[in-house]
C-alpha cells in the first residue's frame, strides 16, 4: 500500500517560514520523519495528525484535505501589515470586543448610543500591558538592515514573541510588535473577515 502524499504539511510549514528541522524540534519528532511525510513516504498517525492540527492551528480536514486556499489570499489583511487604530481594532475583536471601524475609528457599537472607542493597544502600555503579561511576550531589539518574514527590514524595530506559541513578530516598537505577535497567536497569519 502506496503511502498518502500531505502537500499541507509542507505548505503549512513554508506559510509560517520554518524549516524542517524547525518543525521536527517543535512536534518532538525526528526531521526523517517529518522529511517522509512531506515525500508521501509514510503517514501519521492519528495522534500524530493531531498534535500538528494542534501546532499549526487548522482542522485535521485541512491538514490532509484539501481545503487551504491554492491562492495567495492577498485580499486578506496581514498581521504583519496592521497598524495603529487597525492594529488596535483586531486586537478588541480577539479580545472579545464586538467591534468595527466608523469613520476611519474602531469602536464599539452600543446600543442608542454612539459607541465607545477601542482601547489604544498599539501605543498604550497600560492597555497592553495585560495582554503582554498574559502571553509571557519576550521581546528582542533588532537593528536596521535585517531579514524577517522574508522582508528586508531597513529601520530599527522590535521581535516579539509569545512563551508559549512557535511564532514571532516584527514591529516599530514593542508595543506594535507584541501586539502583532499577540494577534499570530489568537488569530493566525491572515485575518479572515
Amino acid at each position: 500500500m502506496t503511502a498518502m502524499k500531505l502537500p499541507n504539511i509542507k505548505k503549512l510549514r513554508t506559510d509560517r517560514s520554518l524549516t524542517q528541522k524547525q518543525l521536527a524540534a517543535g512536534l518532538g519528532y525526528s526531521l526523517r520523519r517529518i522529511i517522509r511525510w512531506e515525500q508521501g513516504e509514510g503517514e501519521p498517525g492519528a495522534s500524530e495528525l493531531k498534535a500538528m492540527a494542534r501546532f499549526f492551528d487548522v482542522s485535521i480536514d485541512q491538514l490532509i484535505g484539501e481545503l487551504l486556499p491554492e491562492k495567495d489570499l492577498g485580499v486578506l489583511p496581514k498581521v504583519a501589515e496592521l497598524v495603529g487604530r487597525e492594529l488596535d481594532l483586531w486586537v478588541a475583536i480577539a479580545q472579545g470586543d464586538d467591534a468595527e471601524m466608523i469613520d476611519g475609528e474602531p469602536v464599539i457599537p452600543v446600543p442608542g448610543q454612539a459607541g465607545r472607542s477601542v482601547l489604544a493597544y498599539s501605543s498604550n502600555w497600560s492597555h497592553a500591558g495585560p495582554i503582554l503579561s498574559e502571553f509571557e511576550m519576550h521581546f528582542t531589539p533588532t537593528p536596521s538592515g535585517i531579514q524577517f518574514d522574508r522582508i528586508l527590514r531597513m529601520e530599527k524595530g522590535v521581535i516579539a514573541r509569545p512563551a508559549a506559541h512557535p511564532i514571532a513578530a516584527w514591529g516599530r516598537n514593542h508595543l506594535e510588535a507584541g501586539m502583532r505577535a499577540y494577534l499570530l497567536a489568537e488569530l493566525g497569519e491572515r485575518i479572515l473577515t
